[in-house]
């Protein structure tokens, strides 16, 4: 895991000293060493952070001699193993035991279509001197991030904005339309617009070519499978997923650092550490976060999940005093507002971790919205059998037994409101219109309308929604600040439930295996229950990161966030009514249902604009 920097110009040469101030922006990224490379019309910088070959082979940039050519490359190559082996059978001589590499010989060999063999999380950058072409890609998922600018100075591309504002400072502008769907639509990161003007995001399972000073030629490389396989039986499914997943755990074990495992105590986390231990892993340190109050935090889960297999577990509190100013941190390495408030205690967790030593860490993103591990997927499946999509739904009786499966994973009282929303998206819009952020604009402000996914009775709205969350809805923006948080600590986060062969095999399984007799991810939870985890297999209650945003903002903090929303010279005010603001607060006070969260999504966007804009990123 590491920080790139790049520069392909077309007019005069950029300012070197500069260059590396901009680089040296990305030292969290990358704190064990420091390289840049300069070719006629060409700058590479790399910060590197060592998690494989640990000694100077693995420095960046890294130069093929024969070819000249040289890469940058920030991520992991799972089955580098395997590549180098196939790889040195064709002729190719090896001087270290990096997957860079082993990625720079398969570029070398393979060309584009070595994008296609790899496994992992990737975010680099090709340079082929000699043909004067640069190749930029991304991994099929997005984890890890890519930025550029294309602008008459050339292209420049880094793994995070901050970067490229140092080098270009006249540009450090609001990007409107990104700013305004967030505000109004929580839309994050879910198309190729930075919330900074002109700084474009490379697409998930995208790569660039740029060649002969052209512009740059954006080319999809994968996609998620189009439809499902035919059915499986129950134990076909469940054998096929422990294979497919316990191998995504093996390879993400692959480290000369040590290795730990962020740990809720939910299904997908207790699954990574049932599969590592399981295929003869040292035992693995946890990390859980945990609050001071009763109700928040999973402790006692996550010490269950741990019994087993031996495991070492540390909990990490989230003080209530602190996360005021720590927010001020992560919105500085976030480079952009927040809608999740989960940012606060990951923060927390990975401080602790990296001062534990553990330099890598295995999480379960991804999870959710491939195994459909919200309930909302559930009720979606609870309303295509009300409208007689499933045969059983056709009688009252058959659906009457569906409501009873599943009123453990959500009270139908919920369930209504989800579906009444869902069958008639205009009504509900309208009265989001009236209570929703929208008000919260300054009048005369619209914001863009959002992006929903197609609806339809046609095929399975299950896998419809999933794969609309996965790709675009929800996945990219955790993806992106739990990127941006376990980097500002020097850690590399890796996710088993975004190996490719995992997510093509879940998208192509029936819907009926992942919510089945009531429970959602049924696939998961059989695997869990036969590791000896059956009382987490058996888990409704979900969870996430413990957070009180009610108590924050009541606590002496609130005062100050008062103060921040409402400060006369806030920019906040160009986009967002100061009384409806005020209004807002007031009525957080009283307890109205989902103020706190609006507030904290105001709170976060004063905070980037007055650091990341106003403050010119200080």
């Amino acid at each position: 895991m590491c920080g790139i920097l790049g520069w392909i110009g077309t007019a005069a040469p950029l300012d070197k000293e500069r260059f590396g101030e901009a680089l040296d922006l990305l030292a969290h990224r990358g704190p064990d060493d420091r390289g840049i490379v300069e070719m006629p019309g060409v700058l590479l910088g790399h910060r590197r952070l060592s998690i494989l070959d640990l000694s100077l082979t693995g420095h960046q940039p890294m130069l093929e001699p024969e070819s000249g050519a040289a890469i940058v490359f920030n991520g992991e190559i799972y089955n580098h193993v395997e590549l180098r082996s196939e790889l040195a059978s064709l002729g190719h001589c090896f001087l270290g035991t990096s997957d860079t590499e082993v990625l720079l010989h398969a570029l070398l060999h393979w060309g584009d279509d070595a994008l296609a063999k790899l496994n992992g999380m990737w975010a680099f950058a090709f340079w082929h001197p000699q043909r004067r072409r640069l190749l930029l890609a991304r991994d099929r998922f997005g984890v890890k991030p890519l930025y550029y600018r294309l602008g008459p100075e050339g292209l420049a591309f880094a793994s995070e904005p901050k970067a490229l504002l140092q080098l270009f400072p006249q540009h450090r502008q609001v990007c409107r339309t990104a700013l305004l769907d967030f505000l109004a639509n929580n839309a994050l990161y879910a198309g190729d617009q930075s919330f900074y003007e002109g700084i474009r995001i490379l697409p998930p399972a995208h790569f660039g070519v740029l060649e002969g000073g052209g512009s740059l030629r954006l080319q999809a490389y994968w996609t998620y499978p189009p439809g499902e396989s035919e059915d499986l039986a129950a134990d076909e499914a469940v054998a096929q997923f422990e294979a497919l997943f316990d191998d995504a755990v093996r390879l993400r074990l692959r480290s000369d650092v040590p290795v730990g495992l962020t740990l809720s105590g939910g299904l997908d986390s207790t699954a990574i550490l049932a599969a590592a231990s399981g295929g003869g892993a040292q035992a693995m340190t946890c990390f859980t976060s945990v609050y001071s109050a009763d109700n928040h935090g999973e402790l006692e889960w996550a010490q269950r999940a741990c019994q087993p297999v031996g495991a070492g577990l540390i909990p990490v509190s989230a003080p209530q005093t602190s996360w005021l100013n720590v927010m001020r941190d992560v919105i500085w390495h976030m480079d952009g507002p927040g809608y999740s408030p989960a940012v606060y205690p990951l923060w927390c967790l990975m401080q602790r971790a990296r001062s534990e030593g553990v330099p890598v860490l295995l999480e379960g993103q991804g999870a959710d919205e491939s195994l459909a591990g919200y309930p909302q997927y559930a009720a979606l499946e609870l309303l295509a059998y009300a409208r007689g999509a499933h045969p059983e739904g056709r009688t009252l009786a058959g659906l009457l037994g569906r409501v009873r499966a599943m009123r453990a994973t959500f009270s139908l009282r919920w369930a209504a409101a989800w579906m009444l929303r869902e069958s008639w998206p205009g009504l509900v819009s309208w009265r989001r219109r009236r209570v929703g952020f929208q008000s919260l604009l300054r009048p005369g402000i619209v914001a863009p309308p959002a992006c929903g996914m197609e609806r339809g009775d046609r095929g399975d709205p299950v896998r419809a929604r999933l794969l609309d969350d996965h790709a675009r809805a929800i996945l990219p923006g955790l993806l992106h600040y739990g990127d941006a948080i376990s980097m500002a600590h020097s850690i590399e986060s890796r996710h088993p439930f975004m190996d490719f062969r995992l997510v093509e095999w879940i998208f192509r399984l029936p819907t009926r295996w992942k919510l089945h007799d009531g429970e959602t991810k049924w696939v998961l939870r059989e695997y869990l229950r036969s590791h000896d985890q059956v009382a987490i297999g058996n888990r409704r209650d979900k969870k996430g990161y413990p957070t009180p945003v009610g108590d924050w903002l009541a606590s002496e903090q609130g005062r100050e966030i008062e103060a921040l929303l409402l400060d006369r010279h806030s920019l906040l005010h160009e986009w967002c009514d100061p009384f409806a603001i005020k209004d807002l607060i007031e009525r957080n006070r009283h307890g109205a249902m989902g103020a706190e969260h609006h507030l904290y999504k105001l709170v976060s966007t004063q905070m980037w604009l007055a650091t990341c804009i106003e403050g010119g990123g200080n």
